[in-house]
């Protein structure tokens, strides 16, 4: 399959930059993928890892803001190129009383990243159909000791670096769906080898305990604590990721796998630092 990757530079394109089918793959920044369709020729599917940086913050939805949209403008003029999109979870909105999210509930999100997504979604599907394939991410994680970012991970990282702890806000017994990046590149990377229309969860296929999550990191680290500010009991989530399973053979990531790549993460960061 010739492939092209619109944003080498986010979490995912990196990661996807670093698989070893990566030399025979097209990477191409988001703003070249808009200014014109050049790029396309020869290309069969196409993976979206990019997004505007104010409908990322939590800008409200703006059809002329929506890179995944003009870049869908261009490839439905190209007929045999197909389209893969990564949306989020958040589409969902929260899971309630069954934490486990399956692609047929009903979208319900309820911040403004997660309705700007599902926007995007039905944007995309009526303009390009059964060429789309909608991956629905859970919480993607990698080494992200970047100043700035606000993810979980960023955050914890920057805080055990920077006084020792990370501090959770939330009941350490809350589970979420937490996937490494590079197992969510496998996944796109085989979806993308056979793609087939349609929406699909993808994620670990398991929920971790954030309290677990953030005791790895320092475990990792081989410094710091784990402090915990509220003992919320918030936004626990699994994606039920059969569908992705049974349609391109992808495999669910234990937990144990989960933990072991946060040690690995905390490990980087205190040899970083």
């Amino acid at each position: 399959m010739s492939l092209a990757v619109v944003g080498p530079g986010s979490l995912t394109g990196r990661a996807l930059r670093a698989r070893p089918e990566a030399p025979g793959w097209r990477f191409v920044r988001w703003q070249d993928a808009v200014a014109d369709d050049a790029w396309l020729d020869g290309v069969e599917a196409v993976v979206v890892c990019a997004y505007h940086p104010a409908l990322r913050a939590g800008a409200p939805y703006d059809a002329a803001l929506d890179v995944e949209l003009a870049i869908a403008r261009r490839v439905a003029a190209r007929r045999a190129v197909r389209y893969l999109m990564l949306s989020t979870r958040a589409v969902y909105g929260p899971a309630g009383d069954d934490p486990v999210l399956r692609e047929d509930r009903p979208p319900r999100p309820d911040r403004p990243y997660g309705a700007s997504k599902l926007a995007t979604e039905r944007a995309l599907d009526a303009l390009l159909g059964e060429r789309l394939s909608v991956l629905r991410l859970s919480n993607v994680f990698g080494d992200e000791a970047i100043p700035g970012r606000r993810t979980f991970f960023g955050v914890a990282l920057a805080t055990l670096r920077e006084r020792g702890a990370i501090a959770l806000d939330i009941d350490p017994s809350v589970e979420r769906d937490f996937v490494p990046v590079e197992a969510a590149a496998d996944a796109i990377a085989r979806i993308a080898d056979t793609p087939r229309g349609g929406t699909f969860n993808v994620g670990a296929g398991v929920a971790t305990p954030v309290g677990a999550i953030a005791q790895a990191l320092v475990e990792g680290h081989g410094t710091g604590r784990v402090e915990v500010l509220e003992r919320r009991l918030h936004d626990a989530f699994a994606l039920d990721v059969g569908a992705a399973v049974n349609a391109f053979g992808l495999v669910p990531v234990p937990r144990e796998a989960v933990l072991a790549r946060c040690v690995a993460i905390g490990l980087a960061a205190r040899t970083a630092g």
